[in-house]
Parts: C-alpha cells; structure tokens; sequence
C-alpha cells in the first residue's frame, strides 16, 4: 500500500535544496502544484527576491505577459507549456550568466488562493587544467614561468600556487578575474637552477584540484663555449633534441591523465547541474565519449543534458548519438550546424529509432538540413520530437516533402507542437498524409495556431486516404472552431477512417461541436477508442448528444475525457443513463473532474457503479462538489457489486469529512472489493477519519489497495501514527509511506 499523508491545505512545491548550474549553460528551476491538477488558468510569477522582486517570467491567462521582465531575463526564459495541464510550472533559463545565481521565488495563483516556494540557484563551474608558460629568462639567469587556469565559479576558496618538486610552496596567489564565463587565475614565478628543475602549478577550490609540471632545464642560460670538439656537440644536441621530445610527449600525456581524472570525477559525481558547461578539454570530451561508448551498460537512451546542454557537448558526443536508440537532446541549444552532423548521423548505419529535439532554436534552415537525413533510405528513424522548435510553413513543406521523397521511412510518430506552420504549413504536411505511401501513426499539433482551413485541410487528406496509418492526431489548444469541428466530425464519419485517438482538449468546442461529433460517430462507431474534448464547453446539452452516442452498443469508446467541461447534475444523469442501457459498453477510463454534479449528480453515477455489467475501471471527480452523502451513495454502490471492474476512484478536493470517509471504510472492509487507487487529497479529513481507514484495512487483509493519497488533510500526529500502525501489521501490503 502506498499511502500520501500530508497536513498542508494548499502547497507549490521546489527543491529543498539548491539548484547547481555552470555559467554558459540551460538549467531547470522545478517548481509544481502538489496535488497534481491543471495550471492553465492559474497565474504564475517567477521572480528574484533577492533583487527586490525583480520579474524573471510571467504568466497570466494563458500566455506569456513579460512586459515587466527583466531585461538581463530578456529570451532567456520560458515555462513548459504542455506540462502546465499536469501542475509542472518549472522554469527553463537558458544560457546561464554569472548574475543569474540567487534566490527565485515561483508564485502561483488562482482564483481562490495561492502559494508560492523559493529556489535556490548556485553558480559553480570548475576550471581548466593549468596551463604552463615560459616567458623568458631575467638577469639573474632564472626562467621567468607563468601558470593559468580559466573558467572557475565561484572565485571563494579558490588559489593558484607554485611547488618545488619536493612539494614545498614557493608562490600563491587567491585573486583573480572573472566575467559571465567564469573567474581566472594567473600566477608568474622566476625558476632558478635546482637539483631537479622540477616545478609545479597547482590551482585548488574545495576538493577539485589540478596540477601541472615543467622542468627547466632547457630553459635556463647555457655559457658560450667557443672551442668544442665537433663530436661532443653533435652528441649533446641529439641527447638535447630527444630530451625535449620526450619531455613534450611526456608532459603532454601527463596533462592528458590530468584532464581525464577530471572528467572521470565529473562523470562520477554525475547530475545535470553538475556537468554542463565545465569547459572540457579535448581529452576530456574523448574519454567521456569513450566511456559512454563502452560502458557495460546497453546504451539503450543517452540524454545530452546529464553531460552539457549546449551544441559543443553534442558535435563532442556525436558517435554516441550515434550508437544510441533513444537521443533525449532537448533543451540544448542546438542550431542549424547540430542539424547537419544529425542528418549525417540518420543517413550512416546508425542505430537511432527515437530523437527528441524539443525546445531547440533550429528554426527552418536547421529543420531543412535535418530533412536531408530523413529522405534517407538508410534512416532509421520511428519518433521525432519537434515541440517548439521556431519551425514555420517553410519548415513544414520541407518535412513533409523529405517524407514523401522516402517511402521507405520507418517514422510512425511526429511531434510538432508549440510552432507556427500556418494554414500552408498544416496543408504541406495534410499533402503528405495523403500519400498511400506515409506510414505515420501519430501526429501532434498542440498549440500551432490551426483554425478552420487547417482542420479542413487534415480531414480531406485523411478522407482521400483510405489506407492512412495515422492511429492519433492530437488538435488541442487551437481554434478549429464550429466549422473546423464539423470537417474532423465528416471525417470520422467515413467508413474508412481509422483513427483511435482523437485529442480536442481547449478547442472552444460547444454543443453544437459535440453533436456533430457524436453523430459522426455513431455513424462509424468502428474505430476511435479515446476521445479528450476537456476545458470546452458543451454544457449539459453537449453531454447529453455524447451520451446518445454512449448509449449505442456500437460504440467502442474506452476512454472519455471531460474535464472542466461545465457539466452539472443533469449531465451526469445522461452519462450514467446511456452507459447503463448500454450492457456492452467499452468503456473504462471517464474524466469528470473540474465539473459540478454535486451529490444529486454523483447518486447518478452510484446507480451505474452498482450495476454488474459496468465495466469501468477509472473514475475521476476530482473537485466536484460531493460531500458525506455523495460519498454514502458510492460506497453503497460499490458494496452492491461486488464483482465491480472499478480500480482507481479519484475524490480529492470535495468535502466528505470524517464522516464521509467512514462511509468508504465501509465498502475497504469488504473483501470481494477490489479498489487498488483511492485518492483523497484535500477531503477535510482528521484523526477520526485516519483511525477509520487503519481500522478498515486491518480487517480486509486480502485488500488490494496499493496507493492511498491522504495529501492536504488534518491527520495530526495521532492520525499519522495509526496510518504508521497499519504499515507495520503483517497482513498489510504496503510498499511505500
């Protein structure tokens, strides 16, 4: 049993410890609503409280409202729009400077209150090996020596030292310069004639240490001698000329085992926050790629950000691209240049089946040299992320024509979310779907702005397609509007579409688009499986059409999604009608959370749940208005049927209180009951409530119940304890507290 106890009412939650990033690189400040619910509507404000509150990134009503922004912020940062309907508010900074370490506070707020958390960002970076310099030599006949090391953050605890060879300290210095890339450290020191012209430059911060050799032998001043005998000389010269060839070569594999201890202790101590931007040398970058190449792990998924976001680490790390199925490279500032070495990855025989290239400016010209790749026979590939790329109609038409120009590509998913193609960009690629040759199985156009004319456009390409492979096509968040409905609804009607996925959320989709859909698919109730039509507008009336639809024994709907969707009592009494009458129904997912059935509604639904033949196996009601008698009639429900397929229950912000709760601890005592999810967050629940649900399940020992989420409650300590208590009896199946 893995059971979520908290005593918070509302709460954003970050990192409880700081955030590490090195100057120069892209980094993550987490931040996300706990429990997990949409964020779309909700303002978020990110801002530095150390800076008097200076803005960073503002969202409000959906987009982005950056008019007060700093301007050192300026293009730098931006929130994961598609992550917002899952609580994630997280902020990406790109390009990390020096200025950017501090304190960050993400706020979020919304109709009826808000919370806020405070992120810690640490700026460290650790330098480059010491680099040696022989400057001369002085009156005095020593040899004036100079060290360096560059790219260090932050300079505290930070020095440059000169070493005889015996390791005494003969110079040190703890000043040094620094920009938006880092500090600097420069030390000189005049080596005079030793027993062994041994010396050493070593530069320190907390446990990073490197350290770098010279001897001077060949450096100091030799006395002119003008009688000497030929053979000598020659003999001096050539020992001389190997000397320095050996000392070269040797100090120059010194410094090579140097840069590969340091990236070695990089790798080990591992993180995102720790690895990007460290300045590697050559070496430094050849044994990570040597490591990654040869690790006894399969290389099943290499992620570029655990290395260094930035297109240096990618054209480093390219052969490991190479060799990998799965390439995670979001988020890494790659350009049109990273397109090009990518292309020639897809056309080599290369093992690559998946690539992510997500929140990277590649813009069309990147888009048009990576086409190139995937025209290739040779190409490989089966999914490509493309999600907020800057790619416009240009970039489009290329895809779309490198696709048709490979009708033996092996791609099945594409993923363009987040970019602007324009209603010529969103007919390139309706072309290609045309095409009997495309095999694409899925598509995302997430927010591309696609109205009526686009929707259209798809639809007749589909339509003129009849063996089109595309499974899902995902439209939410653009504005197909009623018309745009109405050609996705013709769509659906034809005996030959094939379509299984259909995601609509955020369409401004109202009645009138409900009843086209429903009665296109009553039409063709053959094929479709999931259908998401949440955050828009039906009202009762628009359910009450789906429902018509539900209650066809045709129909093959396994999951409806509906959240948010101004559903009030007399909708749910629709749904639960229709699926009742209708003993064959498939399905099993239905999301009515965000909506207001209230008790009367859910006394609707408790009438479905008690009957044998329904087979749903996931409810979702969260914040819907249910109290202590909603909860009464479910748990009745419930208990009625003991062969019920339900197995996740959501009733999280609704208000049963503990006497609610009791009623459900009724239908946990039943062996034959068998819930595995039950989550109530947010539901007023106390000690009293906690004691009921201990005291439940002890008595049903063959409980199923793997995840019960408590979060945002009033346990109290006593409430806690008897949760504890029940981990500890033997007959209980826990897995986590």
């Amino acid at each position: 049993m893995f059971l979520i106890v908290g005593a918070q009412k509302f709460n954003v939650e970050g990192p409880a410890v700081p955030v590490f990033a090195a100057p120069g690189s892209d980094i993550v400040l987490p931040c996300s609503i706990k429990p997990t619910m949409s964020a779309v509507d909700m303002e978020v404000k990110w801002s530095r409280t150390d800076l008097n509150n200076t803005v960073v990134h503002h969202y409000e009503n959906k987009e982005d409202k950056n008019n007060g922004q700093d301007r050192s912020y300026r293009g730098r940062t931006a929130l994961f729009e598609e992550k917002l309907q899952y609580g994630n508010t997280s902020l990406l900074l790109k390009n990390v400077k020096v200025s950017d370490g501090g304190q960050y506070t993400c706020r979020v707020d919304s109709v009826h209150q808000q919370d806020h958390v405070s992120v810690l960002l640490k700026i460290e970076a650790v330098g480059r090996t010491p680099e040696i310099t022989v400057l001369g030599t002085d009156a005095s006949g020593g040899v004036l020596l100079q060290c360096d090391s560059k790219g260090w953050w932050p300079a505290s605890g930070l020095y440059l030292q000169w070493l005889d060879s015996k390791g005494a300290e003969l110079a040190k210095v703890t000043e040094s310069c620094g920009d938006d890339k880092g500090f600097n450290v420069r030390l000189r020191l005049t080596a005079l004639k030793s027993d062994t012209n041994t010396y050493i430059c070593r530069v320190k911060r907390e446990q990073n240490m490197m350290q770098e050799k010279i001897n001077i032998t060949d450096h100091l001043p030799r006395p002119d001698y003008t009688a000497a005998i030929v053979v000598p000389v020659v003999l001096i010269l050539l020992s001389a000329l190997v000397g320095v060839v050996y000392y070269r070569r040797r100090a120059k594999q010194e410094r090579v085992k140097r840069d590969i201890e340091t990236a070695d202790l990089c790798m080990r101590r591992g993180g995102e926050d720790r690895l990007g931007g460290m300045n590697f040398t050559d070496a430094q970058w050849a044994y990570v790629e040597h490591t990654l190449l040869t690790s006894e792990e399969d290389l099943e998924e290499f992620d570029l950000s655990k290395y260094d976001q930035s297109e240096e680490g990618f054209l480093k790390l390219q052969k490991v691209v190479k060799s990998c199925r799965k390439a995670q490279l979001s988020n890494c500032k790659l350009t049109e240049k990273s397109c090009e070495v990518l292309a020639s990855v897809l056309t080599s025989n290369s093992h690559l089946t998946e690539l992510n290239l997500s929140n990277n400016k590649l813009c069309d010209s990147g888009v048009k040299k990576l086409c190139t790749g995937l025209q290739s026979p040779s190409c490989k590939l089966e999914k490509l992320r493309l999600y907020n790329c800057s790619i416009r109609e240009e970039g489009c038409a290329a895809l779309a024509s490198a696709l048709k120009k490979n009708p033996s590509s092996h791609l099945r998913e594409l993923n363009l979310s987040n970019n602007e193609p324009g209603v010529s960009g969103v007919k390139k690629l309706s072309d290609l779907l045309e095409d009997p040759h495309c095999k694409l199985e899925k598509l995302e156009l997430y927010k591309c702005s696609i109205t009526e004319e686009g929707c259209a456009a798809l639809a007749s390409a589909l339509k003129k397609n009849p063996s089109s492979h595309l499974r899902e096509l995902n439209l939410s968040n653009n504005k197909p509007g009623h018309s745009g409905v109405k050609k996705l609804s013709d769509l659906l009607k034809d005996q030959r579409c094939t379509l299984e996925t259909l995601q609509l959320y955020n369409c401004s989709i109202t009645e009138e688009g409900c009843a086209a859909l429903a009665s296109a698919l009553k039409k063709n109730p053959s094929h479709l499986r999931e259908l998401n039509l949440s955050y828009n507008k039906p009202g009762d009336s628009g359910v009450k059409k789906l429902s018509d639809l539900l209650e066809d024994p045709h129909c093959k709907l396994e999951k409806l999604e509906l959240y948010n969707c101004s559903i009030t009592e007399e909708g749910c009494a629709a749904l639960a009608s229709a699926l009742k009458k209708n003993p064959s129904s498939h399905l099993r997912e239905l999301n009515l959370n965000y909506n207001k059935p209230g008790d009367s509604g859910v006394e609707k639904l408790s009438d479905l749940l008690k009957d044998p033949h329904c087979k749903l196996e996931t409810l979702q009601l969260f914040n819907c208005s249910i109290t202590e008698e909603g909860f009464a009639a479910l748990a009745s429900a419930l208990k009625k049927n003991p062969s019920s397929h339900l197995r996740e229950l959501n009733l999280s912000n609704n208000e049963p209180g503990d006497s609610g709760v009791k009623k459900l601890c009724e239908l946990l005592e039943d062996p034959h009951y068998k819930l595995e999810i039950l989550e109530l967050f947010n539901c007023s629940i106390t000690e009293e409530g906690c004691a009921a649900l201990a005291s439940a399940l002890k008595k049903n020992p063959s409980s199923h119940l793997r995840e019960l989420n408590l979060n945002w409650n009033k346990p109290g300590d006593s409430g806690v304890k008897k949760l504890s208590d029940l981990l500890e009896y033997p007959l209980c199946k826990q897995e986590k507290l």
